[in-house]
């Protein structure tokens, strides 16, 4: 096995909040709001990164960890944003150009290819996208690929306690997946 650790938690954050602030969570409108309860600081400390680290953000959408994952790796490191959705890979070069943040690389992926890098991430981080991606396999396969000896892979998914036990179909149409089948994806070989 080329990593010796594999990390996944989920975080229960969507129960604490109403529907109505979940609804533009991925624009820069909300960033603000979602400092006060995603525990960003608490996830990134997951990925033991630091400065001169190299880090993915794939489901980066426009860039709320991306932005979080640069100041970390500082200049000297590397994140590598990846989405599938030309508009939000379009409004995070926005982003990084107005902040002038030069340590992202950006990257339009394909559905089941997040085209990372090989053997060059110390983490990839998954926040609330895993459950939208149906080539599983093919994809954490590339994943394991981009990671060096020792990386890190943290999935983080928000559920409630009771719809864990539902099937995982009627999860993802939900838009969710539970950690176990998550697990179960990760020791498939």
């Amino acid at each position: 096995m080329k990593y010796n650790l594999l990390l996944l938690f989920t975080f229960a954050y969507s129960l604490s909040f109403p529907q109505e602030p979940w609804k533009d969570i991925y624009k820069e409108s909300a960033w603000a709001q979602r400092d006060t309860w995603q525990r960003a600081d608490e996830i990134i400390k997951k990925l033991n990164i630091r400065s001169g680290s190299n880090v993915a953000d794939v489901g980066c959408h426009e860039g709320y960890f991306t932005m979080k994952l640069a100041k970390v790796v500082n200049g000297d490191g590397r994140v590598y944003a990846v989405d599938v959705s030309k508009d939000k890979i379009e409004k995070l070069k926005n982003h990084l150009e107005e902040r002038k943040i030069a340590n992202v690389s950006v990257i339009l992926g394909e559905e089941n290819n997040p085209r990372l890098p090989t053997l060059a991430l110390d983490a990839v981080l998954i926040v609330d996208t895993y459950h939208e991606m149906d080539a599983h396999q093919e994809i954490l396969q590339r994943i394991k690929g981009a990671l060096k000896v020792g990386g890190r892979l943290v999935i983080c998914e928000p559920i409630s306690e009771e719809r864990k036990k539902l099937s995982r179909e009627e999860q993802e149409k939900k838009h969710e997946i539970g950690i176990d089948y998550a697990l179960k994806d990760l020791k498939q070989e």
